[in-house]
């Protein structure tokens, strides 16, 4: 009789011989990419992994309201997280990408050329609207016509970020095959941010230079720039590019409100030209 107790009482307990409710709240703690994973072991996670109840806690606490600023419907919370995580959608009207991770379902952003600030002049001046090319997430993309002075800024509010996540910007774009003035001076890409009070805050300051186009001397092409898709980087005019722009900390007790990328050109006595503005995207990295 005591060594069956004692079978008993080291009996270990598996975990689908956790209650429902248990199960339920574990997936809830994960990510989608996990849940969707859990779905294919048994019949019994599949229901669970599928419920109504496990996908409203995998969302933002503010995704409802980021979804209703978009022009997405859809029949369920679950159809909308997986939507957002292999795809994306498009705010503030149609200039502004939202997505999740789907490994961490973490927040990610695109600024589109429409929601950023070209202090040389505006879109229609220096600067104009034209249709994208292939792979594009906005309906426009902005097209540097000619300018001596190159300043473009994107800012997003730090809020609207996951809390506690490392998160990195990248500035995309491609050149034309006219373009002028990138293989003579650089142009310095940095990030700032600015305190709830609206002033901007010292300290890690993130400043880096990159040549935008192969200078002819010493025909280097991109300094540290990543490809976006497969497309030989040699062929200007066919691909999207993004450069580094720098990383954040998103703590949640930080007293930073706006987040602000920059770049700008190092000179202003020299014309530039055909210099495709596709946006800033903002990255969790963790």
């Amino acid at each position: 009789m005591s060594k069956m107790k004692e079978r008993e009482n080291n009996k270990e307990t598996k975990l689908l011989d956790l209650p429902e409710g248990c199960l339920s709240q574990i997936l809830s703690l994960t990510t989608p990419s996990c849940v969707l994973r859990c779905s294919v072991v048994c019949k019994n996670l599949y229901y669970i992994a599928n419920s109504g109840l496990v996908w409203k806690k995998l969302v933002p606490s503010d995704f409802h309201p980021l979804v209703e600023r978009s022009s997405t419907t859809s029949p369920s919370v679950k159809y909308l997280v997986l939507l957002l995580c292999r795809s994306f959608i498009l705010l503030e009207d149609g200039n502004m990408s939202f997505s999740l991770d789907e490994w961490t379902g973490k927040k990610s952003y695109m600024i589109g050329a429409r929601r950023l600030i070209f202090a040389s002049g505006d879109v229609f001046g220096c600067w104009r609207g034209k249709p994208p090319k292939p792979k594009s997430r906005f309906l426009e993309v902005a097209e540097l016509i000619g300018v001596n002075e190159l300043h473009i800024t994107g800012r997003i509010r730090a809020q609207l970020l996951s809390p506690n996540t490392t998160y990195r910007m990248y500035f995309s774009f491609m050149l034309e095959a006219t373009s002028y003035g990138f293989d003579v001076y650089p142009i310095r890409v940095f990030l700032s941010r600015i305190d709830t009070n609206g002033a901007y805050v010292r300290g890690n300051y993130t400043s880096k230079t990159f040549y935008l186009k192969a200078r002819p001397i010493h025909g280097e092409m991109y300094d540290d720039a990543e490809v976006e898709d497969t497309i030989d980087c040699d062929i200007i005019g066919n691909k999207w590019i993004k450069i580094d722009m720098g990383k954040y900390f998103n703590g949640v007790d930080d007293n930073v409100d706006v987040l602000e990328m920059t770049l700008m050109g190092t000179e202003i006595g020299l014309h530039k030209s055909g210099l495709v503005v596709h946006g800033i995207e903002i990255v969790p990295v963790d």
